[in-house]
């Protein structure tokens, strides 16, 4: 787990100031390289093989092939055996040089034999090709810019940023204020790119072509086997995920918050190695999920560590939105930041129970929205009719949501459940600039000829997760230089749950329903019955103790893409509407502190007042 970037010309300082700005992802060491016609860096964390044999950029035995590398290979170990019967000789125990090898031996077609979280850059000089490669699910980032001459790449945007300088993109901050993140390839600079997940990159470095190639992608078809198949190929497929996630030279643990996800790996993982140590972070509020950990943890018979904090403290914003390089809609990253640094302690790799709900259907929006689907046979006027007595209890702006949910089409639907800002809200939001159409984005993954669910896992699959939570994850926990991995992620795992019937994964009011099955002989009644509890921000609390004065002031200040009077009015209306208002409060305020650290402030600042004048 590093951090990695590069770029096609010779600029060693350059190199040095971005490995720099990237060293909370790599405390470990730093290494460089440059031949006149490409520079690669690299900040080292070390997991497997802690030698000076492992440092990167890795070369190969002639130095014709160069290697910079974030993440995991799982199965490592695997294909150096077949690559040592092959002849390949190895000088190292580290998953890198079995890259290189695997690429000499296999060329383009050896990222297919890989199995793990990974982005890295490989330099062919024989070729001329430097070649960027980003895992199938989009665990770990990687982001690029291309202006028809400078070809530059980094692990963050923060990176890039030590050399150019863009804007925003306003299509990508409309699909922030949308979705509360930029979709794929977008981000909030015009011009840097997301590299997708499971794409290849090939850059001629003689013709200055730019070259895209997709390596993977996720099938979509269901099987028809019985409920006891799918309930043991669950946990055999999960079982050796977390197995090869156990490979660590350093200290490793496990996060576990109580919830379904993370208590089945726990209860999988304690078979395979009863001494792994479990970890819960407690903010002692309505969201704190310790008791069902601790719970969890004495039934497994795991060691538990509880470290309580106080509740994510609103000071430490902007130093969130500087490792995210992005506002901070999915306030679920400040959890995540305090729980790293609170752990950095005791552990330097974690695993995380993150991606069950997007492949096993765990959320509400799931289950509402194949709910809503079956009254589609009801005549019109009788839904409206439905809308118009629901309505009469909810607030104004909450009624045009739930008209638009049941009356609308699939896409309508999700986008009123989903979305952040309607389009005519984001009107009012913007300065004289019309919100674009932002259905067209989602018509690719509505139009599929397949059962509503599957849809929308594959959507989420896609968008929500590469683009938002595991980015999330990633940068919230290499800010405190620890190495979080997903087992629930495993590319085989993900493909298998997505060829399970949509029937064995909502059931009637039931989520995750064959997923809660497969539990059920390894942990309580209590855990696998649990409905799911995300974690929310006292964000009440904060407004009441300075947050109101501190977003108002920072309104008043202005942006020239933002209409503060109707920012201003979001606070007030919070008050009325708090479930309404959160994430409209929340990307409002964010993204204000975003663009003045951005663009209009000479350095960064981790102080909050420093924003408010």
């Amino acid at each position: 787990m590093c951090g990695i970037f590069g770029f096609n010309f010779d600029d060693k300082e350059l190199l040095r100031r971005m490995g720099s700005v990237l060293k909370h992802r790599g405390p470990d060491g730093s290494g460089y390289y440059s031949d006149m016609k490409v520079s690669l860096g690299h900040r080292r964390l070390k997991i497997i093989d802690l030698s000076d044999r492992a440092k990167q950029p890795m070369p190969n035995e002639d130095s014709s092939i160069w290697l910079t590398y974030n993440g995991e290979i799982y199965n490592f170990k695997e294909l150096k055996e077949e690559l040592e019967k092959k002849g390949h000789d190895f000088i190292s125990n580290t998953d890198s040089e079995v890259l290189i090898h695997a690429y000499e031996e296999f060329g383009f077609s050896f990222v297919k034999k890989l199995r793990g979280m990974f982005a890295f850059a490989l330099y062919d000089s024989n070729r001329d090709l430097l070649i960027l490669v980003r895992d199938r699910i989009g665990i770990k980032p990687l982001y690029y810019f291309f202006d028809g001459e400078d070809f530059i790449f980094a692990s963050e945007i923060k990176a890039i940023l030590k050399h150019v300088k863009p804007g925003p993109d306003f299509t990508a901050v409309d699909q922030f204020f949308t979705y509360q993140f930029p979709l794929g390839p977008n981000t909030m600079f015009d011009g840097i790119k997301k590299v997708n997940p499971g794409e290849v990159l090939i850059y001629n470095l003689k013709t200055k072509i730019l070259k895209k190639e997709k390596y993977w992608e996720l099938k979509l078809e269901f099987g028809k086997e019985s409920e006891g198949f799918y309930i043991k190929k669950i946990e055999e497929l999960l079982k050796e995920s977390i197995k090869m996630r156990l490979r660590s030279d350093v200290p490793l643990g496990l996060y576990l918050s109580g919830g379904l996800d993370s208590s089945y790996i726990a209860a999988l993982a304690s078979e395979l190695n009863p001494e792994v140590k479990t970890f819960t972070i407690g903010f002692n509020h309505a969201s704190d999920e310790t008791d069902y950990a601790k719970k969890t943890a004495e039934h497994l018979g795991l060691e538990h560590k509880e470290i309580m904090v106080e509740p994510g403290e609103k000071e430490l914003l902007p130093r969130i939105t500087w490792h995210l390089d992005m506002p901070v809609a999915n306030v679920a990253a400040v959890p995540t930041y305090i729980m790293a640094q609170n752990s950095k302690k005791y552990l330097t790799v974690a695993l995380t129970g993150d991606g069950g709900d997007e492949i096993f259907a765990g959320y509400d929006k799931y289950r509402l929205m194949v709910l809503s689907q079956k009254m589609k046979f009801l005549p019109h006027f009788l839904k409206k009719i439905g809308v118009k007595a629901a309505s009469i209890k909810l607030k104004p702006e909450t009624s045009v949501r739930l008209e638009e949910f049941l009356l609308g089409d699939e896409i309508d639907a999700y986008r009123a459940y989903s979305s952040s800002f309607t389009k005519n809200e984001k009107n009012e939001l913007y300065k004289g600039i019309k919100a674009p159409n932002q259905k067209e984005n989602l018509t690719r993954y509505f139009h599929l000829d397949m059962p509503l669910l599957q849809k929308l896992l594959n959507l989420d699959i896609k968008t929500l997760l590469p683009d938002d939570y595991l980015m999330k994850v990633d940068k919230m926990t290499m800010a405190s230089a620890i190495e979080a991995r997903v087992p629930l992620l495993d590319h085989r795992l993900v493909e298998f749950a997505m060829s399970i019937p949509p029937s064995l994964k909502i059931r009637g009011t039931k989520t995750k329903y064959i997923f809660r099955k497969a539990m059920a002989k390894k942990l309580p009644r209590e855990i696998i019955n649990r409905k799911k509890h995300g974690f929310n921000l006292p964000t009440e609390d904060w407004l009441e103790n300075g947050l109101e004065e501190i977003a108002i002031q920072m309104f008043d200040l202005g942006n020239p893409l933002i209409n503060s009077d109707y920012c201003r009015a979001i606070v007030s209306k919070f008050k009325t509407n708090p479930r309404y208002y959160s994430r409209q409060f929340w990307s409002s305020f964010s993204f204000f502190l975003w663009y003045k650290m951005y663009f209009e402030m000479e350095r960064p600042s981790f102080n909050l007042n420093d924003y408010l004048s």
